[in-house]
């Protein structure tokens, strides 16, 4: 009788610790919308952070509006802005994009948008980086934003 018990018991702490740790702590999160825009030179970064549909995450866009006077041509490799979660590394191809702005453009690359999948135990910060060249100048463009968890 004492070894069913004790049965009982081993199940049941381990059914507890999976639904605690499986369950519960990993489950996606809702944050809160966010928009934000960075100037730096002629350059505004725009960013937009949205929950993401079928409780899939989150949902980040970005693009590049050019402001300046004169007609130019930027040169980046992709993605044009780099997003990543929390400490992992902004990763680049090597392959070069030009693209001819003028002012009030606004560029929208085609991998503008990017899905991450946050849960209760992920970084809560994302970390943007714009990184072009203009007349073989280079410009980079960072922001960090927190994410606000409803």
């Amino acid at each position: 009788m004492n070894k069913k018990i004790f049965f009982v018991f081993i199940v049941a702490g381990a059914l507890f610790f999976v639904i605690l740790y499986g369950g519960i702590g990993h489950r996606s999160v809702s944050i809160k919308e966010t928009t934000k825009s960075k100037e730096v030179g002629d350059f505004i970064l725009h960013i937009h952070i949205a929950n993401s549909d079928e409780d899939k995450g989150i949902k980040v866009f970005s693009s590049l509006q050019y402001i300046g006077e004169e007609s130019i041509e930027l040169e980046h490799q992709t993605p044009l802005v780099s997003v990543v979660l929390g400490d992992e590394e902004h990763e680049y191809t090597e392959k070069k994009v030009l693209k001819q702005l003028n002012n009030g453009n606004i560029y929208h690359p085609a991998e503008s948008s990017k899905v991450f999948r946050i849960t209760n135990n992920s970084p809560c910060e994302l970390h943007f980086k714009a990184q072009f060249k203009v007349n073989d100048e280079e410009i980079v463009i960072q922001h960090t934003e927190a994410l606000q968890v409803q």
